[in-house]
């Protein structure tokens, strides 16, 4: 005899539908919730990211407009909060090598002492490049090593807190990693220019720097700098012959330094015949012409401009000298005798005189 199914009771069979319909509503809920939930963290992430460019495009505006300062402390709040954040760690790296490169120092009216002032900063920069130091490798180790060594020296030659070998030990460091870096030759040229250091050993340290064709302004000024810190003639002669090498190259130079270097090569007044002699023979005589043109381009009026003329003369007719066209340069000399006679020029006058002594002696 077969078995005889029974029916299934409809509250079962209704409460199985209703079982089932309340699983597939939290099915569908569910999977809301989740896709929710994943739009949300999207929407975090790109609100976050956009955030952080945002921050990221600030301190970068900063630094562009030479805010060093204020960049790297954007960029240190940014790494508050994301500390493994590569970009921000990088460019505030960058930032303050840029930064060692043009640091000043700041005083309040009245003081007289740069060291308060710049202590954090230096702090804060040491800090930085000891840390950028870390982990970094050839020409960037380098690199890293020779602005630690600049600041360094900063704080000894500005801030006046250390007496110790550290500047040039990182500077010497970071020649031996990287023999042709740029930063390294220079500034451990100007380094030794400013601390009785051999000249022609640093002279060979700015010849390197500069055939890098790298960061030429930096180069020029440590360069132009530490030279005219030496005031002596020796260092006349190589600022004429870097600054034929800038006019050749249309390389700028601000009037400050165009009469700082016009003083050194050539006197307050025109009145140091041997200085003149050395400065102009630095460089092939056209070359020294349009030099000395160059140098002494501010624009004149009334007596200055005569006087600058006349200056201009006198320079000529020491290149004709040195050139060995002693005719020419006894007809030069005594044409400006002549103008010399009513203007009282003193030690100019004074050494047109005695060029024409000398020549026609001769």
């Amino acid at each position: 005899m077969e078995p005889t199914s029974t029916p299934e009771p409809a509250a079962k069979r209704a409460w199985t539908f209703v079982a089932a319909w309340i699983g597939g509503i939290s099915l569908v809920l569910g999977f809301i919730g989740a896709i929710t939930g994943t739009f949300a963290k999207i929407e975090d992430h790109f609100h976050g990211n956009a955030e952080l460019n945002s921050q990221m495009a600030v301190a970068q505006s900063q630094s562009a407009q030479g805010d060093y300062a204020t960049a790297v402390a954007s960029y240190a709040a940014i790494l508050k909060a994301n500390p493994l954040y590569r970009p921000a760690l990088d460019q505030q790296l960058h930032t303050t090598m840029l930064w060692v490169e043009d640091f000043h120092a700041y005083m309040k009216p009245g003081e007289d002492d740069p060291g308060p002032a710049t202590a954090a900063q230096l702090d804060q920069i040491v800090a930085i490049l000891d840390a950028g130091l870390v982990g970094a490798t050839g020409s960037h180790a380098a690199d890293v090593q020779a602005h630690l060594g600049w600041a360094h020296w900063l704080n000894q030659h500005i801030a006046s807190r250390e007496f110790g070998p550290a500047a040039e030990n990182n500077l010497r460091a970071a020649l031996a990693t990287d023999p042709n870096n740029v930063y390294a030759n220079a500034m451990l040229g100007n380094w030794l220019l400013q601390n009785g250091g051999d000249l022609h050993q640093a002279l060979a340290l700015f010849h390197t720097a500069l055939a890098t064709g790298s960061a030429r302004p930096l180069v020029r000024s440590l360069q132009l700098g530490g030279l005219i810190s030496l005031q002596s003639d020796a260092a006349g002669v190589e600022l004429f012959r870097a600054a034929s090498d800038m006019r050749s190259h249309n390389e700028p130079l601000d009037s400050d330094n165009k009469g700082r270097i016009l003083f050194l090569c050539f006197g307050p007044s025109m009145d140091d015949q041997v200085r003149i002699t050395q400065s102009l023979s630095a460089v092939p005589p056209a070359d020294a012409q349009q030099t000395y043109i160059w140098l002494d381009d501010r624009p004149r009026e009334g007596d200055e401009a005569a006087y600058q003329a006349l200056t201009r003369d006198f320079i000529s007719a020491n290149l004709l000298e040195i050139a060995g066209q002693r005719p020419q340069a006894l007809e030069k000399y005594r044409s400006l005798q002549q103008s010399l006679k009513t203007r009282h020029a003193g030690d100019m006058q004074n050494l047109v005189n005695a060029a024409i002594q000398r020549l026609s002696a001769n």
